[in-house]
């Protein structure tokens, strides 16, 4: 009897549930169920049964929202598609760089010093990005999705699904061309004069090569995981880089300068500046 009361007051609680909340807590479930597997168009494997007593709803509910569990995937779909999208930018970057930085405050006077910072700057981030997009769900959802994208059956769900898709890369491509343009800021680089591309077109460049080669890892792991004698970056021996860095050091190369009217004493501040808006902790003063 006892049971029987739990169930009805249950049953009651989810009577009083709105639907965004119903809706919520299906996508929720279902989301949770992909894990690290990441997305597939279509979710073949998802099994409504399990995802409603996951969520703790009734059947009964779901089903007025949703007519079919193909009406529910198509909703999904597009779901999926920003959540996994928010996931792909990776704000460890900005932390290395605030930490390499304020290491070497005795390279921060001379344009020559600040190079040296840049390239190594390029050598840790580029190979972090790499194992973070190989390693990543998120981003095996993006291509797995996007792939299945190009058979596109005109259906109204695949087209918000490639929409969804559209601004989540948007909103990433912003957010390396931000990290690019703060990176020039701190240490004195700028963009060449005759190159009216802009960060945002020169971060599109290195998330390419990035994307390329775990494209190529796929197949071919032994040429993109191997590591190769580049320049020297802190030191004056050469030093191990990674296919992607050695990629995104000619982007480097080729768009930005050295900034004649750049004043190292401005690092110090920025830095601090960085570090209260990432998060990063406190940096020590990088002296005169």
């Amino acid at each position: 009897m006892a049971d029987d009361h739990g169930t009805s007051m249950e049953r009651a609680r989810q009577g009083r549930m709105t639907s965004e909340q119903i809706r919520r807590r299906m996508f929720d479930a279902a989301l949770a169920t992909t894990g690290t597997r990441g997305m597939t168009l279509g979710f073949p494997g998802l099994q409504m049964d399990d995802v409603i007593a996951a969520a703790g709803v009734s059947k009964s509910s779901v089903y007025r929202l949703w007519k079919s569990r193909d009406a529910f995937v198509g909703e999904l779909l597009n779901e999926a598609a920003a959540t996994f999208a928010d996931q792909l930018s990776d704000d460890r970057a900005l932390r290395t760089a605030i930490e390499i930085v304020a290491s070497r405050p005795d390279l921060h006077g001379t344009a020559e010093g600040r190079r040296r910072l840049i390239l190594e700057l390029i050598r840790v981030v580029l190979e972090q990005n790499y194992y973070s997009t190989i390693d990543s769900a998120a981003w095996q959802s993006f291509l797995a999705t996007s792939a299945a994208l190009l058979a596109d059956d005109c259906s109204e769900s695949l087209r918000r699904v490639a929409e969804t898709l559209r601004r989540g890369s948007d909103r990433f491509v912003e957010a390396m061309a931000s990290f690019h343009e703060a990176m020039g800021r701190l240490l004195g680089f700028k963009l060449r004069d005759d190159f009216a591309g802009g960060f945002t077109l020169y971060a599109v460049l290195g998330s390419a090569i990035v994307e390329g080669l775990a494209v190529r890892h796929l197949s071919n792991p032994a040429v993109t995981d191997n590591f190769y004698l580049g320049p020297p970056t802190l030191t004056d021996e050469p030093t191990e880089w990674a296919p992607s860095a050695i990629g995104f050091l000619a982007i480097y190369d080729a768009f930005l300068v050295a900034d004649p009217d750049f004043d190292p004493r401005t690092i110090d501040a920025y830095l601090r500046e960085l570090a209260t808006a990432t998060g990063a902790g406190s940096v020590p003063p990088a002296g005169p």
